[in-house]
């Protein structure tokens, strides 16, 4: 029997949607993440807080690493690698030297410090915490050793938290 009646159609429609609902939620439908917490591959990469990969694993090239800073997360600016992702993993090089520069963007108290696996600073690799919009910082690391596993923003750290892998 064809449904002619827009009575019958909404009701199809909404017997539908909230059939469909649940399974949406569960993370079952397309383009979801599998409910996993992972990408679209269902890979679980990345930590609690959200980081995304530096590209593959591979390290950064020695030098000049861009970040910039607001509560909701460190924002990835270059290399192209890290660039648009949020509080990427930094993949650098043991024993070679980084400067880490970043942006102040929204004008609330920030800084950087790179802990280890006990959430120590390691060897005082830690900026002052300045408030300036616009205002920027570079932490120079002289040399990157394999104790090193976190940057954090240190007022913001539940939400300004990326891993360092180091190779």
């Amino acid at each position: 029997m064809p449904l002619d009646n827009s009575q019958s159609r909404r009701r199809i429609l909404k017997l539908t949607g909230a059939a469909a609902l649940p399974a949406v939620l569960a993370g079952c439908g397309d383009g979801g993440s599998g409910g996993n917490g992972g990408d679209e591959s269902g890979n679980e990469s990345g930590n609690e807080s959200g980081n995304e990969s530096s590209g593959g694993g591979e390290a950064l090239e020695p030098g000049e690493i861009e970040l910039g800073g607001e509560v909701q997360a460190w924002q990835g600016v270059a290399p192209d690698q890290i660039a648009d992702q949020e509080n990427p993993t930094l993949t650098l090089q043991e024993g070679e030297s980084y400067e880490i520069t970043w942006e102040n963007l929204d004008g609330e108290g920030h800084n950087i410090q790179i802990l280890d696996d006990n959430d120590e600073v390691v060897d005082d690799y830690e900026t002052e915490i300045m408030d300036q919009e616009g205002e920027t910082q570079t932490l120079e690391i002289d040399e990157v050793t394999s104790e090193m596993s976190t940057y954090i923003c240190e007022p913001h750290q539940g939400t300004m938290s990326g891993s360092i892998e180091v190779q």
